[in-house]
């Protein structure tokens, strides 16, 4: 085929994004040349591939599709596929993913601002139920270029099914009753999908279990057992389906969030601002006038860590800042404000000291902290996989000082393990990273359900999504504890879900029973295994009693800052 010659963009109708999907499958199975190849071919520039927001023309969009539909297959454009949520095609959905929650959010946004993505046609949306809904596509009157192609009307399905990825879903079930291809007036979608909210486990597992149970106990001849039964099976069998539900909206919820994260990434590399501020360029500068930055001493997902100085008084302070797409998205900056003004209002001398909070040119913000040195208790269990009690009690004291401070105001940390507890070279003890955590008397920043936390550490009521208070930090420091003293957590599994599941009615073997070896004294492992109570209401009543318990503990004092051998294996839980 020979080449067209550029249009020069020609009409300024559909954004390049109806292409991008199908323009990076292509890319990968053919190669960039062959790539950049057919958009030559077809009139378009080959910088197409590299911005998914530019704007072509429906004559060159028609073009381009049947060249792709003859490079990749005849029905190659009617599935997305994985590519629908590849990171260079998620530069047109940054504002969808910024407003939606679940798929029907994400229909509402493409249907209401049509304008972002065509300016050709309009849509129009009418919710049929949970999980349906019925899209009518139309053509402005005014617009010129004739849409009766049916590859158009096959990428504007393919566009809609795929949308419930950006959740981790499957496709959307899609049909047609009226086509422009056919020569209907308008394109109409039906459509159905998986909605992540509805409890789709919980009635089959209590029919499950109601039906196993008491079948069961059906030969004993008793109608009476025989209905206990039924009713105890359907009991548990609910609680199943329904850890199981909230399982897999937790997990449909962190797929969202990590496509939103790279949406957002990709909106900055698109606007030419991939080198954000906040990066290794920080080296040298000066924030606020104040504050001249010199070494990255730590990092995470979303921020960094530099050790800087105070120009006018010498002192080292530590400053954490968010980067890349955290660093203009509202709800990190929300976080990390929220760190900073929780740990400012406690003001104890167990929990990390905040002294400034500024914002960066760009608007982001940055939190400044007393410095610490030392280590973090997980670097020292990586070190020596666990700690004697004559150097972990005064530790756990300190710890619980801390948390009964932040307790007093109403502060629940959420997210207690060893890596958020930091032991100082001069024996001292910090609470760390508050960046979760929720204020009784303040909205929190996340929906009621989600749980948030790391699931080795997390409470039961925290592993279901209900309410958390005081006592659930004491449950996770319960579990800090056992590992910190053993090498071990109290609780494990094989995935996540089952370790959520155990959290509810698994038992933790006591310390003494699992490990005699380790002569771990009978006052601590009653206060340890206290804490691990299913109940929040047989736990220590606050962080003050659990201080009082571990006082009781009679260790040697002339050995409280050693440390064991490391141990060479990992005894797991029998």
């Amino acid at each position: 085929m020979q080449s067209i010659p550029y249009s020069g963009g020609g009409k300024e109708e559909l954004r390049a994004a109806i292409l991008k999907p199908y323009l990076l499958r292509l890319r990968d199975q053919r190669g960039e040349k062959t790539a950049r190849a057919l958009l030559s071919t077809v009139g378009l520039s080959p910088m197409v591939l590299d911005d998914e927001t530019e704007w072509i023309s429906v004559p060159a969009a028609r073009r381009a599709l049947r060249a792709l539909s003859t490079a990749l297959g005849d029905d190659a454009v009617r599935n997305r596929g994985e590519w629908m949520t590849h990171p260079e095609t998620l530069g047109t959905y940054v504002n969808l993913l910024r407003v939606s929650s679940q798929p029907i959010d994400a229909y509402r946004y493409l249907t209401a601002h049509a304008a972002e993505t065509t300016r050709v046609g309009t849509y129009t949306l009418n919710e049929v139920g949970a999980g349906k809904a019925e899209v009518i596509y139309s053509p402005r009157p005014e617009a010129e270029s004739p849409q009766n192609d049916r590859l158009l009307c096959i990428a504007r399905q393919a566009e809609l099914a795929a949308v419930p990825r950006l959740w981790g879903l499957p496709d959307a079930l899609i049909s047609s009753t009226s086509c422009l291809a056919d020569g209907d007036a308008s394109c109409t979608y039906h459509l159905r999908w998986d909605a992540p909210s509805a409890a789709t486990r919980l009635p089959v597992t209590a029919v499950a279990g109601a039906v196993v149970c008491g079948g069961s106990v059906a030969f004993s001849g008793s109608w009476l057992a025989t209905t206990i039964g039924a009713v105890v099976g359907g009991g548990l069998g609910g609680v199943i389906g329904g850890l199981m539900d909230r399982v897999r909206r937790e997990r449909v919820s962190r797929t969202f969030e990590k496509n939103r994260i790279a949406a957002l990434e990709r909106g900055l590399e698109l606007r030419g601002m991939t080198h954000a501020p906040t990066g290794g360029g920080l080296m040298g500068s000066v924030l606020g006038g104040k504050y001249r930055i010199l070494r990255k001493i730590g990092s995470g997902g979303i921020g960094a860590v530099y050790a800087a100085e105070h120009i006018a008084l010498g002192s080292q302070v530590a400053i954490k800042v968010l980067r890349g797409a955290a660093a203009l998205d509202a709800a990190e900056i929300a976080r990390l404000r929220r760190e900073a003004q929780v740990q400012v209002s406690i003001e104890h001398a167990n929990v990390i000291r905040t002294i400034d909070l500024d914002q960066m040119p760009d608007g982001s913000i940055y939190v400044v902290m007393e410095l610490l040195r030392g280590k973090s208790l997980a670097e020292l269990l990586r070190k020596n996989n666990r700690v004697s009690p004559e150097a972990a009690v005064p530790w756990f004291i300190q710890v619980c000082r801390g948390l009964y401070a932040a307790h007093r105001l109403g502060v629940v940390h959420r997210d207690l393990k060893p890596g958020n507890i930091f032991i100082c070279d001069d024996g001292s003890v910090k609470v760390l990273d508050f960046g979760m955590s929720k204020l009784s008397s303040a909205e929190a920043l996340t929906e009621e359900g989600y749980t948030l936390g790391t699931p080795e550490y997390m409470s039961p009521e925290q592993c279901i999504g209900a309410p958390v208070e005081p006592r659930s930090d004491l449950y996770a420091f319960g579990v800090l504890m056992y590992e910190a003293l053993t090498g071990d957590i109290p609780i494990q599994a094989r995935t996540r879900r089952e370790l959520l599941e155990l959290h509810q009615r698994a038992i933790p073997v006591p310390m003494r029973e699992r490990y005699p070896e380790l002569e771990i004294p009978e006052e601590l492992d009653s206060a340890v295994m206290r804490c691990l109570k299913k109940r929040a209401a047989e736990r220590p009543a606050n962080a003050r009693e659990l201080e009082d318990l571990l006082k009781r503990v009679p260790i040697e004092a002339s050995t409280q800052s050693s440390l064991p051998p490391a141990r060479k294996e990992s005894r797991t839980r029998p």
